[in-house]
């Protein structure tokens, strides 16, 4: 909560609560238009820090279910929990409200309402709804649940054409983004879930990088113009617009409102199901990006796309415990994607992509049991926070659990919450520059990266060892997290 400050008589109230409202949902905007992540953390201004009193994100529910008639049928065990965060980890911080505060998970069928009767009371500091159907999730914190509340969607599936294991965070709406996913395999399929979450139709624009182009057979572009529904969602075949032999970098523009993108890629060889996952939007074009949250397997590669109309020079430099290393250099055509394989080096890493020319980027990992089953995992580019950032994880066992932090913009001292049977595990992390660490994530349900110097990137990596009993894998990106709005006191002038 702010400190006390004394105002003129003339500032009534009234007009100080639309000014701060303004600005939160000027904050709000600017975010939702970066395009790189729509979590992007706020930027600093002056005036005393407010606790945020309202959260909303958005999960895209089952990829497969209502989607088109080549769709798997596989059913899928899973769902959406949110976690809000202990005071533990917003202490000096922030201070939440006073006022009682909730969570709400459900489905998205029209403008949340409030089912609150009698006098407020607080609810739980978690809320879970169980199953995914054809209509994305939202999730709601308020008052003093909504600071550092974090939501994430994770599903497993054992079917006959999709099996393996897939997390993504719940999103906020935006206007722009970038989406990586997939690969040119045979049995290889992306579709595109766009949720809208406003109360009118929203055009959505999807241009796709690398397609083939026409007789030249040169790379280039296909778009497509699709209208989301008001509180519903769309599912979009990839393949459909930019064909199958590539991987695929999309752009997603809107007029008229805003959407929640995320990629479901599934893998089917032949008749074996060889992994899943889904993937929210990794950062907008850039010359550098930081890609958090891999591991070394049997196959892994980060595939590169350039936008633009010149070609690019990409190096790819490998972030790990010890000196950051040069591990590929590439030149990727103007409007085309290129998968730049990578060396197997033992442990977790981050990557950095750093180009001549903007790009986008994810990186790619598939992991094999000991029975020859396959899962993959894509790592997106990550948003540097200096603030706090937040993720669920999902409930699994017998995986690696990781989470991976990577001081790629200077040191950094950091702070690593981990909430383990309602208990709070804090481990520290003292990160020279183009360094990473790790720390073991044991059990934990939900995770809280917190520098205390320095700004980081960070992600949380589930994963079976090659050759193991389980090929499940995910990585679930840690995105900058709503803590506080700005109190921007009114002055008199003249």
């Amino acid at each position: 909560m702010s400190t006390a400050r004394s105002r003129p008589v003339w500032a009534h109230p009234a007009g100080r609560i639309v000014l701060v409202g303004g600005v939160a949902a000027g904050l709000v905007l600017g975010v939702s238009r970066v395009g790189a992540a729509p979590n992007a953390e706020l930027p600093v201004e002056t005036g005393d820090r407010v606790a945020a009193s309202l959260t909303t994100s958005y999960c895209p529910g089952n990829p497969f279910a209502g989607a088109d008639e080549g769709a798997p049928e596989d059913d899928l065990d899973g769902g959406v929990r949110a976690q809000a965060a202990p005071a533990g980890v917003l202490e000096g911080l922030i201070r939440p409200s006073d006022e009682p505060g909730t969570i709400t998970v459900e489905e998205l069928t029209g403008p949340p309402t409030d089912r609150q009767t009698g006098a407020p009371e607080s609810g739980p500091t978690s809320e879970a709804v169980d199953g995914l159907g054809a209509r994305s999730v939202r999730v709601r914190g308020t008052a003093e649940r909504a600071p550092g509340l974090a939501a994430t969607q994770a599903f497993t599936a054992a079917g006959q054409q999709v099996r393996g294991l897939a997390a993504v965070p719940c999103g906020g709406p935006t206007a722009d983004a970038w989406l990586v996913a997939g690969g040119g395999e045979k049995g290889r399929q992306e579709r595109l879930v766009l949720t809208n979450p406003g109360g009118n139709p929203v055009n959505v624009r999807l241009d796709v990088v690398g397609t083939d182009s026409g007789d030249t057979g040169e790379g280039g572009s296909a778009d497509r113009s699709v209208v989301v529904p008001a509180h519903d969602r769309s599912v979009i075949l990839l393949d459909a617009i930019g064909g199958t032999q590539d991987p695929q970098a999309v752009h997603v523009t809107t007029t008229g409102g805003l959407v929640v993108p995320v990629i479901a890629d599934h893998h089917l060889d032949g008749l074996v199901p060889a992994g899943v996952e889904t993937a929210g939007p990794t950062a907008a074009p850039a010359k550098r990006l930081v890609l958090p949250g891999t591991a070394s397997t049997r196959a892994r590669g980060v595939v590169v796309a350039v936008p633009g109309d010149r070609d690019a020079v990409v190096q790819v430099r490998r972030l790990s415990d010890g000196p950051a290393r040069g591990v590929e250099v590439a030149t990727v055509p103007a409007g085309d994607v290129t998968d730049i394989t990578l060396p197997e080096t033992p442990g977790t890493r981050g990557w950095v992509v750093e180009a001549d020319e903007p790009v986008v980027a994810a990186a790619h990992t598939t992991t094999q049991d000991s029975r020859g089953r396959s899962d993959m995992a894509w790592s997106v580019a990550t948003p540097a926070f200096g603030g706090l950032g937040a993720a669920v994880l999902p409930q699994t066992s017998g995986l690696r659990r990781l989470v991976q932090v990577s001081a790629a913009d200077g040191p950094a001292e950091v702070e690593v919450h981990l909430l383990e049977g309602g208990e709070l595990r804090t481990e520290r992390l003292d990160l020279e520059q183009d360094r990473a660490g790790e720390v073991d994530a044991g059990e934990a349900t939900a995770v809280w990266v917190r520098p205390v110097s320095g700004r980081v990137h960070a992600a949380a990596l589930l994963m079976g060892r090659d050759g193991g009993s389980l090929a499940e894998a995910t990585s679930v990106p840690i995105l900058p997290s709503r803590v506080a709005v700005r109190d921007v006191p009114v002055t008199r002038v003249g």
